[in-house]
């Protein structure tokens, strides 16, 4: 008994990829919005000390 004739390897790898590509672009905004987050902190801190 073959693999490939039970499981639809082309397909589960092209799901896969799909469902990989649209959590790492969430990914990517969840981490850009922290990053930016961060960055303002640090600018708001900033300022507050050169005063």
């Amino acid at each position: 008994m073959n693999l490939s004739g039970v499981w639809d390897w082309t397909f589960f790898w092209d799901t896969f990829g799909f469902i990989l590509r649209t959590v790492a672009n969430f990914l990517m905004i969840i981490v850009g919005i922290i990053a930016v987050g961060m960055l303002l902190n640090v600018v708001i801190k900033a300022v507050r000390n050169g005063r």
